[in-house]
């Protein structure tokens, strides 16, 4: 089997699955983004009071579900009662998807085929905890062994608990402005505007071994130029529409 970090470029990144069509983190944006063949599917990662990982993206559930609360504050059980029902750039309607509930990351596990990859966006202060890392890694420690599992964060601390409890855990800072690209990890996602600012972005990298991926996720009028950068992948949330999008171009 073909590692997922040695497949050819660009792989094609779900964010927050196939968050256009069904509410975003949930198991239904999830089959969508599989059913589209996405080569990752990103998610972000929090902490609950009684430390279970589940994927949401913000702190608190008023955004995009019934329910509210902060998820640090509260246990899985009562998270597990709140229905997943919106998305930041969903055009459906709540009434298609009644019953989505927000996953655990022992859940994506068991969802997400062994050979489609993972992006995890480290969210929650709380995983610079050795504990918390240590609970992390070992539960990804099959996908860490198969190189199918990506550790992504905003906050560097969160990225290096999580080296400090597995050397050979992949990570990846992401930096929305930062257009000198030297983090001493294994990836880095930036804005396209970042890239542009910086001719030789792609020079730098390579020369510190980094992978790239855009922050961008609508990158269909982008493409043809990450293409011609050698971007490592593109991130979308409309994975059927990017996809063909790449399709067009490699034919073209």
């Amino acid at each position: 089997m073909v590692h997922l970090l040695d497949r050819p470029r660009p792989l094609l990144m779900a964010h927050r699955g196939d968050a256009v069509h069904a509410p975003e983190n949930s198991f239904a944006a999830f089959g969508l983004a599989l059913d589209a063949g996405v080569d990752l599917i990103e998610t972000d990662l929090w902490v609950t009071q009684d430390g279970a990982l589940v994927c949401h993206h913000d702190r608190s559930l008023e955004r995009v579900t019934d329910s509210s609360g902060a998820i640090p504050e509260m246990t899985l059980a009562q998270i597990k009662k709140a229905r997943v029902t919106g998305s930041y750039c969903g055009h459906f309607s709540p009434a298609q998807y009644p019953n989505e509930r927000i996953p655990t990351l022992e859940e994506l596990l068991a969802f997400v085929p062994a050979d489609t990859g993972l992006a995890l966006e480290l969210k929650d202060p709380q995983l610079a905890d050795s504990v918390h890392a240590e609970t992390l890694v070992r539960l990804i420690a099959p996908r860490i062994k198969a190189r199918t599992v990506l550790l992504l964060s905003f906050h560097h601390d969160l990225l290096w608990a999580a080296r400090r409890a597995e050397p050979e855990v992949w990570i990846g800072e992401i930096s929305e402005a930062n257009a000198n690209p030297t983090f001493e990890g294994d990836g880095i996602g930036t804005t396209p505007q970042a890239m542009a600012a910086n001719p030789q972005y792609m020079e730098i990298a390579r020369a510190h071994g980094l992978w790239v991926c855009p922050l961008d996720p609508a990158p269909e009028e982008r493409l043809p130029w990450y293409l011609s950068l050698g971007v490592d992948a593109v991130l979308t949330h409309e994975p059927v529409k990017t996809r063909e999008a790449l399709a067009r171009i490699r034919n073209s």
